[in-house]
């Protein structure tokens, strides 16, 4: 198991901002994509893009960059069009295949393009901060739409110090100053999460960012799923792919698996299994590492912890809690209070395709203390 992640945390070391110039017409429509899609031409735009492109030179995080601008510009295509038919043409989906294909995920904004690959410090020679991050890539651009992401990418970069602390306690033999450092961290986290509403108002984010992200599973748009044209392993038949979400983010798993809390099988608990396909390969790996760890070993390590120890791991797990609530009244604010006002798109399903209100609060219910 590699545990060097959990130091690292989950945003990429690197992050590439312009791919090489032989894909300069698919970053020049992704840089003009809120204009294009103000306009209503992003049909006519996507046509004029070279039909393949070789990816065979790109290094891990050019293809990463490969991944967000394919993926932003099919679903500002399939969402931004004005014909119905559901298929993505041969000038994205070829491409966008043969990019998912390595990456090992499926071909469809997730999470590691939306948030972990999409940013940029303003001003590269002061520290890390909220305040201090650009948004890279949009839909139709503004405050909204970059504050959600910000949040998001915020936390991620928080979230190495609490799986760092954790790493240290339970596979280094670790101190109770570990364990306060994790503490410490998630009340952070937390204290992001609350700052949502400062720059992100439910009402644009429902009707302006929400639309956008929606996937091809569950969608009543979409009932049979999509064609990826000019794709052979699809074979011209629909494909099914869950739409981008926060659940697809490996930090709230992890701390799960190392904090000792678990979920009834369901198949709400199937929806976040599921949700590991949409991870970059190495989250993925490491979280199923963990949930091993935490099924088979976690025990024993546990048994000789203190209950002062035990008593700082039950608070801690208490501030998940509170995440996982704070989450469950974003979702009732921004989506569900919304669609009791507005018709343009459907509260019955996540943006992943989950019934969001049920999964939600499910696990803020077993989101409590263990009995080890």
């Amino acid at each position: 198991m590699n545990l060097d992640l959990l130091d690292k945390g989950f945003i990429p070391e690197e992050i590439c901002l312009k791919l090489p110039d032989t894909f300069s017409d698919i970053e020049k429509l992704a840089s003009e994509l809120p204009k294009v899609l103000a306009n209503e031409q992003i049909e006519k735009r996507v046509s004029q893009l070279e039909i393949e492109k070789n990816i065979d030179t790109l290094t891990t995080p050019q293809l990463e960059r490969a991944m967000l601008v394919y993926s932003y510009i099919g679903h500002a295509f399939m969402w931004g069009k004005k014909n119905e038919v559901n298929m993505i043409p041969a000038q994205l989906a070829k491409t966008w295949h043969k990019i998912s294909t390595k990456l090992e995920r499926p071909p469809i904004l997730s999470y590691a393009s939306y948030a972990l690959n999409n940013w940029k410090m303003l001003d590269s020679s002061e520290s890390f901060d909220l305040e201090n991050i650009v948004i890279e890539q949009n839909f139709l651009g503004g405050v909204d739409e970059d504050w959600f992401i910000m949040i998001h990418v915020a936390i991620e970069y928080e979230a190495k110090e609490i799986l760092s602390a954790l790493k240290k306690y339970f596979f280094e033999s670790g101190n109770q100053s570990n364990l306060e450092d994790a503490l410490k961290s998630m009340k952070k986290i937390n204290q992001l999460m609350n700052r949502m509403p400062e720059k992100c108002d439910p009402f644009i984010y429902y009707n302006r960012v929400r639309p956008y992200i929606f996937g091809w599973k569950n969608n009543p748009t979409t009932p049979e799923g999509v064609v990826y044209e000019g794709v052979e392993e699809y074979e011209n038949k629909p494909q099914i792919f869950r739409g981008e979400t926060g659940a697809q983010s490996s930090i709230v798993p992890m701390l799960d698996a190392l904090l000792g809390v678990t979920h009834s099988d369901d198949p709400l608990k199937e929806y976040l299994d599921e949700m590991r396909l949409y991870m970059p390969r190495e989250h993925r790996d490491l979280l199923n590492a963990l949930d091993s760890w935490s099924q088979t070993e976690r025990s024993s390590v546990v048994e000789s912890i203190s209950i002062e120890d035990q008593n700082i791991i039950d608070e801690t797990i208490k501030e998940v809690h509170i995440f996982r609530n704070k989450h469950l009244e974003y979702a009732r604010v921004y989506i569900y209070e919304q669609s009791l006002t507005n018709d343009s798109n459907s509260n019955i399903v996540g943006t992943g395709g989950t019934p969001f209100m049920k999964y939600l609060d499910k696990h803020l219910q077993e989101t409590v203390p263990s009995d080890d």
